[in-house]
Parts: C-alpha cells; sequence; structure tokens
C-alpha cells in the first residue's frame, strides 16, 4: 500500500511538472509562462539577419500557444522572411518535407499568410485564428493558433515545431538534425471569471475610449449597436475617436439621447479634425496639443468627492506600416511628452496645479517601432530640436502606466480586429495614465462577439455588437485617486488580492499580506490620508503564491493611510489606521 501511495504520488508530482496546458493570456508579456514549458533553445548568433533564441509551447482547449524569442528587435508581421512550420500528424512522410519534418502548416510571419498542405490551400491568419502580441516592435512574442486549424483538424496529440529565416544563411530553429515536439496537454485550464461589466462602486470614475470607424456614433444605420455597448458601460467621461465629420454638438445630443444623465447635458469638445472628448462633468478648458494633429487635451472640472480636477488627451495618431508614418507616430508621441512637461512646470501653453491626475488615451496605432511607446511612458523625446529634451512625466518624476487591459471575456488583450483584412487581430487602443495618483479598480476592453449567450442576455447585448460597430473595441477603466474620499474598500482581482493588514488599528507593527496567481512585478506603497506617498514597502519582482511584509510604525505620525498594491497592470488599495 505505502508502495503504491508513492507512486501514485510520483506520478502526480510528474505530471504537475510536465503539464504543458497552461490558461495563458494573449498580452504579450509573456508572466504567466511557467518555467517548466516546452522549450527548445537555439544555438546564439548562427542567422545572418536574425537570431531565434528559443520557442516555448503551451495549450489550452482551443490554442496552441508559442513563447518566441529572437534578436534583433523585429515587426512579426511586416518587413521579414520569417516562417513557422507544423507537422500536425507527427509523421515525417506526409506534408511538405523540411528540416527532417514532413509539415502539414506553413505560416509565413511577414506575409501574413500560410498554407495548408493536408488539403493543398492557402489559409489567412483568420483561417488559422492567428493572434500575436505585442503589435510593436519586440525580441519576445506570444503567438496563438486555434488547435482545430492545425491539420489534419485538431492535429494528433504530438506535433513538430520549426522555424526559419528565409534569407541566405538565415537562422534555422532546430538546427538540420533536430526536431523540436510538443505534446499537446488535455488537462482544463482553470476557467476564466469574466468581468463584471458594471461598476464595483457607483462613486468610481469610468473612462472609456474607442474609436468608432468613421463617425459610427453618429451614423443611424449602427446607432443600435453603439446604444446597447453604451447603455452597457455607462462611461462617465469618452474619448471618440474617427468623429471625421461630426461635431461636437451632434455628440453631446447623441450622447443625451443614449445615456441621458440623471441632471443636465453632457459636454463635448471638438477641436482637432477627428477626436470628441465628452464628459458627465463641466469641461474647463481644452489645448489643441499638436497643430494639424489629432490630439486633443481637455481638463475635467470632476466632483468634489475625487478631490482633484482631470487632464484627459484623447489621441488618434497616425495609421499603419511604413516608414513614414513610424516618423510621423513619433512626432505625435514626443509633442504629447512635451506638452505634459509643459503642464507640470509653471508658464507655457498649460500649467496645471500639482499632482492633476491625466491620461493619454485612444487609438495609437502602434504598429511599428516600440520607441513611441516608450517615449510615452518614459518621456523620452527623439526629435528634442523639436520638442526639448523630455523627462520623467509622472508627477513623482517615474514612468507612466501603460494599463494592459484584457478582454472581459476571454484571455486576450486585442483591441482591434478585421477578419477580412490583411492584419490579425492587435493591440492599437491605449490609456496611460499617472501612476502616481490614479488607482485602477477595474479595466477591461469589451468583444461581444466572445461572450456567451447568457453573459450577453445579461447585460443587454448581442453577440454581433462590438463587430457592427467598429473595427475596435471599447476599452474601459473604473478609477480613483490617492486623495478621493467616500469610495468603498476595493474589491481584490481574480489574479492577485491584497488582504486587509492585521492588526488594524495597530500599533507598533502590523502585516500586510497578498497573493499572485502568477510571478509578476509588485509595487506596494504607503499613502497618508492627503495622498502623499509616505514610503515605498515592496518594488520588485514576486513569484506566485502567498507573500507577506510587516509595517512597523517608526517615524509614522498617528492616523489614517493607504496602502497600494500594484501588479499585472492593476492596483488594489486598502486603508488601515495607525494608533499611538
Amino acid at each position: 500500500m505505502q508502495k503504491t501511495t508513492l507512486i501514485l504520488l510520483f506520478l502526480f508530482i510528474y505530471n504537475c511538472l510536465t503539464a504543458q496546458s497552461l490558461p495563458i493570456l494573449l498580452d504579450g508579456r509573456t508572466d504567466d509562462w511557467t518555467q517548466n514549458a516546452a522549450t527548445y533553445t537555439d544555438a546564439e548568433n548562427d542567422g545572418s539577419v536574425y537570431d531565434f533564441r528559443y520557442v516555448s509551447a503551451a495549450n489550452d482547449e482551443n490554442f496552441l500557444y508559442l513563447k518566441l524569442r529572437i534578436n534583433p528587435f523585429v515587426k512579426l508581421l511586416e518587413n521579414n522572411q520569417l516562417a513557422m512550420y507544423i507537422d500536425g500528424d507527427n509523421n515525417s512522410s506526409t506534408g511538405y518535407q523540411i528540416n527532417g519534418i514532413g509539415a502539414e502548416l506553413r505560416f509565413s510571419f511577414g506575409a501574413r499568410n500560410g498554407f495548408n498542405y493536408y488539403i493543398n490551400a492557402s489559409v489567412t491568419h483568420s483561417d488559422l485564428k492567428f493572434r500575436s502580441l505585442p503589435t510593436v516592435t519586440d525580441t519576445l512574442y506570444e503567438i496563438a493558433i486555434s488547435r482545430q486549424a492545425i491539420p489534419p483538424a485538431g492535429s494528433s496529440a504530438t506535433i513538430k515545431i520549426f522555424l526559419i529565416d528565409n534569407v541566405t544563411s538565415g537562422d534555422r530553429m532546430p538546427n538540420a538534425g533536430d526536431t523540436f515536439s510538443y505534446t499537446f496537454d488535455n488537462t482544463p485550464v482553470k476557467q476564466l471569471v469574466p468581468a463584471e461589466l458594471a461598476k464595483e462602486d457607483s462613486l468610481l470614475l469610468r473612462v472609456v475610449n474607442w474609436n468608432t470607424l468613421s463617425d459610427g456614433l453618429t451614423s443611424s444605420s449602427r446607432e443600435p449597436y453603439f446604444r446597447r455597448i453604451l447603455q452597457t458601460v455607462k462611461p462617465d467621461v469618452a474619448g471618440f475617436s474617427e468623429m471625421w465629420n461630426s461635431t461636437a454638438d451632434e455628440v453631446r445630443q447623441k450622447l443625451n439621447s443614449i445615456v441621458p444623465l440623471n441632471a443636465g447635458s453632457w459636454n463635448t469638445v471638438k477641436i482637432d479634425g477627428g477626436n470628441v472628448i465628452a464628459s458627465a462633468y463641466p469641461i474647463i478648458q481644452s489645448w489643441l496639443v499638436y497643430p494639424g494633429q489629432r490630439i486633443t487635451a481637455s481638463l475635467i472640472d470632476l466632483p468634489e468627492r475625487f478631490g482633484t480636477e482631470l487632464l484627459v488627451i484623447c489621441c488618434h495618431y497616425k495609421c499603419c506600416g511604413g516608414a513614414s508614418n513610424d516618423a510621423e507616430r513619433q512626432r505625435e508621441a514626443d509633442a504629447t511628452v512635451a506638452f505634459i512637461l509643459d503642464a507640470k512646470s509653471p508658464g507655457g501653453t498649460i500649467t496645471l496645479p500639482a499632482n492633476t491626475p491625466f491620461v493619454i488615451m485612444g487609438d495609437m496605432n502602434f504598429v511599428g517601432d516600440r520607441q513611441q511607446l516608450k517615449t510615452l511612458i518614459t518621456g523620452q523625446i527623439i526629435n528634442t530640436q523639436l520638442f526639448g529634451n523630455g523627462g520623467s512625466p509622472d508627477w513623482d518624476n517615474t514612468d507612466l502606466l501603460d494599463a494592459l487591459a484584457p478582454q472581459s471575456d476571454k484571455r486576450t488583450a486585442y483591441t482591434w480586429r478585421d477578419d477580412d483584412g490583411s492584419y490579425p487581430p492587435g493591440r492599437l487602443d491605449y490609456q496611460i495614465w499617472s501612476n502616481s495618483n490614479v488607482m485602477i479598480r477595474k479595466q477591461y476592453v469589451l468583444q461581444t462577439a466572445v461572450m456567451s449567450q447568457q453573459r450577453l442576455a445579461q447585460y443587454g447585448l448581442q453577440e454581433g455588437d462590438s463587430r457592427n460597430a467598429s473595427d475596435h473595441f471599447p476599452k474601459v477603466s473604473d478609477i480613483t485617486f490617492t486623495n478621493t474620499v467616500g469610495i468603498s474598500e476595493p474589491f481584490d482581482r481574480v489574479d492577485f488580492s491584497l488582504e486587509q493588514n492585521f492588526p488594524n488599528p495597530f500599533n507598533p507593527a502590523t502585516v500586510i499580506r497578498f497573493s499572485l496567481e502568477r510571478g509578476s512585478e509588485v509595487r506596494l506603497e504607503l499613502f497618508d490620508a492627503l495622498g502623499r506617498k509616505v514610503k515605498t514597502l515592496i518594488n520588485e519582482y514576486r513569484s506566485n503564491g502567498s507573500h507577506a511584509i510587516t509595517l512597523d510604525s517608526e517615524g509614522l505620525m498617528a492616523g489614517v493611510y493607504f496602502y497600494r498594491l500594484e501588479a499585472m497592470g492593476n492596483t488594489v488599495t486598502k486603508k488601515l489606521l495607525l494608533v499611538k
């Protein structure tokens, strides 16, 4: 009996260590990949253009996931001859013969198309449900392909994967004489808990940005789709892009009809070529951030309970690939940072009260060089002759927060989708926040096409609403600020949780506990009752699992404090009381 138990225990531990089914969130950040994921490591510096470093594989019930490391920086879906081959039946004598495998499927990344050798037919990214993130240049990519799209239908239990750079002396992974096999693990992954679409607290501020695709919001034929979605998400502040031919007053009237306020009218402003900023609260002043371009900033007069105003910078940067468009987006990003730095300093175009929170949001069209995104986050201006030297953009002279949001009902973070187009879904829509004074309680991207019928009925939505409204999805964030009063204690996220400190009230010490579903960079900070940061308790990577930290009262005055945990692009805040 004891021997049998030991054998079963060994098999259980072995299966846990070798299991390849993972609940991957396809967001381009790869922090949810376990170290024991099946991986092939390639020889270094053996490619004339690109050098494959490694490929890892995992799966859930529906998708094969790959994590691909390649040097130097590459735009995966443009201007390269990189290709992937999959031997779907694990039989080297069938399919296309290459590198010792018989491939049933090829996908060429730079050309964004493929070939199914099993049925001798071309395939598109839509046929394969191919997705990859990030959308900007990088050295590390997450890739997903539908398991059912790998021929033969659904593939065998084991497949082989081969990658090649089809240029002279291009790299191959694996090299000749070696293969990389992957066996699917059909262990069910942890079920996704969909996001509650309503606010968790009515006193939170809901901020939404949405590219409406050619005046969709004021289009009579598309009004039913916008109506159902807007009545579900109920924004307090919104930035709408591609309102080319619509006036601010037309948008105001439409919002008054679709989502009327309890008292008064919506406030709207349009001073560039296509963005409209809408607010349930008064708009104090607006600025054109970059003359001739699609960047508008508005200062919102929030209710007194928030204890602050909010600067909203609504952007629709230059579209599409190509060097000239990349250069124009960089100028727009430089101009946006210059505007923020001006706002932080007396004089110039704009001067904000110190610590006024702000957000840069909209359809940023980041599909090229990642420097544009880096500029917005870090304040590193490239065209210093035109826009100045740059500098840390947040009020505490640190980076801003790129608030990457998953979809409400799917483990992915893309915000744009056009199945009939040349490009697979991508992350084009952003909210980048002043991290020093903004607390994000919840955020999501809404794609109705992936919601269950039960969820659609719950919210009065229809499956085609997001697709028929626009090719972009609305991005939703519920926020508060470090000096906001009256907000109830926040809920715990699914992927991390922050416990109430114990004891509370405390003196001389208390313990703060938190848990992570997966490893992440973690920042735990302490604020006083006025929202001023008192100290940083943690600012480092922590593994998955439970963690505890002791807060000592030495050097602290008696009173109310707030401790805030930031992990995985979100924050949770709780209140503690020190007595002396």
